[in-house]
């Protein structure tokens, strides 16, 4: 009884903790256009700060998968430090300091998926799920409570006050961790080198998730400002920033249903159908013209990939196990919300329109389509025969 107390006390402390996590991720895609119009950058350069974000969290992911609880902890420390340094930089300190916040939400995204995969044991396919919608509830408050102080004036406070809040998650997750998570984990056995098979999923599963990543990462930093600049937009300003929330509660809500849609559809229809009406989602996307285009295509797409991420890392670490090589794949999905959206921003700026540009997330979305198909086709009917 105690045991089972304590482990459901720490995945409560771990879905807190990625709330904020949540937060931090996504918060770079609404105080874009603020930073964009202070520092005078076009949408090359502002592309350039997701790369240096998403570089900095594919680094984090990578260095996580040694030690996961203390990599959190680290982690929260990092990004603290790299909000306060937002508040007092540049456009040319700007990619660093990003880079460097980058890393603190990497080491505590993959820090907190591995511990509580762990923790979890054969409840690991629930215990993501529901983990991914605390995080998804995290990237869904962003924009709007962004867009209020950004609406004040007054987005050097909001960061500061994130920061504490790192901070004191990272004492809190110190804290406990020194009565229980830490014993809890070294009782989960761990495998060596990964066999030929391993490294075959790893691989396919890092390319599959990378797109992911990026995708979601591209959609949810550029909805505010395709929202911003439409020229039909019925509101600009402020509320238009908060338009990447349409996509946020969309994916939070999906999150949430997805566990219930399990239990009448089978993974491996649920994910690649989800994959395939993303696609349609963002064709949509593409046509709109105005903010409340904006935000029924963001939210279509929202609920469209909602099932992705959790039930692709579901395969694959149904494969991978206790793999050491689990963090690399991180660190590779990692780099997608570092290359999509910077490319994003170079197609826009070259044939400028924005729309143009996204047209780089439907690419990768039918790229992901035609894995996702091969996989429960070819790959996964050979694995379970």
């Amino acid at each position: 009884m105690n045991r089972i107390f304590h482990e459901k006390t720490s995945l409560l402390i771990f879905y807190i903790a990625i709330v904020l996590a949540g937060v931090g991720t996504t918060i770079l895609g609404p105080i874009l256009p603020a930073l964009s119009s202070q520092w005078g950058m076009n949408d090359a350069h502002a592309g350039a700060l997701f790369t240096a974000q998403f570089l900095g969290s594919a680094l984090g992911g990578l260095l996580a998968g040694l030690h996961p609880v203390r990599s959190a902890i680290t982690g929260f420390i990092t990004a603290a430090l790299g909000l306060l340094l937002l508040t007092v930089a540049s456009i040319h300190s700007a990619a660093p300091v990003i880079f460097g916040y980058g890393l603190g939400v990497g080491l505590v995204l993959t820090g907190i998926n591995l511990t509580v995969s762990r923790l979890a044991g054969d409840k690991r396919g629930a215990a993501l799920s529901w983990l991914n919608f605390c995080w998804s509830l995290g990237a869904t408050i962003c924009p709007v409570v962004t867009a209020m102080f950004v609406a004040r004036h007054v987005l050097n406070g909001f960061l500061i006050m994130l920061s504490v809040l790192y901070v004191i998650s990272a004492i809190v997750v110190l804290t406990y961790s020194k009565t229980y998570v830490q014993t809890a984990l070294t009782e989960v056995p761990r495998t060596g080198t990964a066999p030929i098979s391993i490294r075959f999923f790893i691989i396919y599963f890092s390319i599959v998730l990378f797109l992911y990543v990026g995708v979601e990462t591209t959609l949810g930093g550029w909805l505010s400002t395709l929202a911003n600049r439409l020229h039909h937009a019925s509101v600009v300003g402020a509320f238009a920033i908060s338009a990447s929330s349409f996509f946020w509660l969309a994916l939070l809500i999906g999150r949430g249903i997805s566990p219930l849609l399990l239990r009448k559809i089978p993974e491996t229809v649920l994910q690649p159908t989800a994959v395939g009406l993303s696609v349609v989602s963002i064709c949509f996307l593409l046509t709109v013209q105005s903010f409340v285009g904006v935000a029924i295509a963001g939210s279509l797409a929202g609920l469209s990939l909602a099932p992705v991420f959790p039930l692709s890392l579901s395969f694959f670490l149904s494969h991978a196990g206790q793999s050491r090589s689990v963090g690399l794949v991180f660190a590779i999905c990692g780099t997608g919300g570092a290359v999509l959206p910077w490319i994003t921003g170079i197609v826009s700026t070259y044939r400028q329109s924005l729309q143009w540009g996204l047209s780089v997330p439907l690419v990768a979305a039918v790229l992901m389509l035609v894995l996702s198909l091969n996989y429960v086709f070819s790959v996964r009917l050979r694995t379970d025969s």
